[in-house]
Order: structure tokens, then sequence, then C-alpha cells
């Protein structure tokens, strides 16, 4: 009998034998020591601790210089949290002053035109695993929120025929601009589409479909987003 056949009988307990096995190693599992209290809250502390030192190590003299040499412009006081954003394709991308970004996101641009451009104004917040896909133009204002799993599309990605769709790219007409206007805020999980522009101070709510433009101070939710109420 090898290995894997004892543990097989052990976990179906085909005798008292492996009965006893098998209750001894569950409550090995549930072993536990006592907590002690002003010890392990400085081993937590000294834990957190460390790990934050070392991540702005490697943000400040790796990830940031990196991230850096992918853009056009960077303003002062970028501030990537926890890697290095995924990019791909030919995007050129300006950054604007205090701006935060997660690493987990991707940036990407569209192989259908020259230059798609990314544009993110001061101050403004690109959540975790954020996708922004940019067909000509994706413009987000200054103070804006973008939160996490948001996704922006500025072209459809594939032909919507079967047929075109298994060796060709999207048309041009498919590529439209995306415009967040300043002061925005994108809540999780919404989905904003090519073409829309979302105005200043607009709040586009949790799993919204936004699939037309957003008027200035006003909140919208649901699929397709609707007008909830003026701000």
């Amino acid at each position: 009998m090898n290995i894997k056949e004892f543990g097989v009988r052990v976990r179906r307990r085909e005798t008292p034998f492996y009965d006893r096995i098998y209750r001894a190693a569950k409550s090995l599992r549930k072993f536990e020591i006592p907590s002690i209290s002003p010890l392990y809250s400085f081993l937590y502390y000294e834990r957190k601790t460390r790990l934050n030192l070392w991540n702005n190590i490697i943000r400040v003299f790796y990830y940031t210089p990196m991230f850096k040499t992918q853009c056009k412009n960077v303003g002062k006081g970028l501030y990537l949290i926890n890697g290095i954003p995924l990019i791909t394709g030919n995007l050129t991308i300006e950054i604007g002053e205090e701006v935060t970004i997660f690493g987990k996101t991707t940036f990407n641009g569209t192989k259908v035109v020259d230059k798609p451009t990314l544009e993110i104004g001061d101050h403004s917040y690109i959540g975790y695993q954020v996708g922004i896909y940019v067909g000509s133009n994706v413009s987000i204002g200054s103070n804006v929120l973008i939160s996490n799993n948001v996704s922006i599309f500025g072209e459809d990605g594939h032909p919507i025929d079967p047929i075109l769709r298994r060796n060709n790219p999207p048309s041009r007409d498919s590529i439209k601009p995306v415009v967040i206007r300043d002061d925005a805020w994108i809540c999780e999980r919404a989905i904003v589409l090519k073409g829309v522009t979302i105005g200043e101070g607009a709040i586009v709510g949790t799993g919204a479909v936004v699939t037309k433009d957003v008027p200035p101070m006003t909140i919208v939710a649901g699929n397709p987003a609707r007008i909830v109420r003026k701000i």
C-alpha cells in the first residue's frame, strides 16, 4: 500500500484504526496557541510597518520610474499603489499632478488608430482593477474618482458581424472618444461605453452601464443608466 492509498483509507475511515488517525489529524488541524496580546500586537504592527516600508521603496525606486518612461507627460506627485499598470497598444498617456493609480489596472490603446490618447487630470484617482480601453481618446478631468473594477470603453473591441469578427479589427466607425469631466465619481463596477460624456460633478452608480451622456451634477444608475436625481 502506497501513501496515496493510505490517505484514501484514512479519509474514508474504513476501520476503527483509520478512523482514529482521521480524528487525530482533524484535531491537529484545529490546534491553536494562546494569543498573547502584547506580543502578537507588536508582531502585527512590526509586519505592517516592514511591508509598508518595503512597498514604498519598490514604488519610489522601481515601479514609478518604469511607469513614467511609458508616459508622454507626468505631473508631480504620482502615486502608484501595489504595482504598475499594464499598458498595451501604442497608447499615449498624459497624467496631471497628484494622481493616484492602483497598480492592478489596465490601460489599452486600440490598434485601429495610430495614436490613441489617455489623459488623466490633476488629483484624480484610478481604483483597483480598472480597465480603460482607449479608442481615439479618453479624457479624465481633475478631481475625478474612478472606483474599483470600473470599465471604460472607447471602442467596440470586435466587429458585430461574426464573419468579420474572425479576422478583422473593429472599424474606425466603432471608435469614439470618452470624456469624464472634473469632479465626477464613477462608482464600483460601472461600465462607460464609447462616445459618452459624463458631466462635471456627476455620479455614476454602482454597476451602472452608461450608454449616453450624463448631465452635470446628476446621479445616474441602472442598465442602461438613467437619471435618478439632481445633486
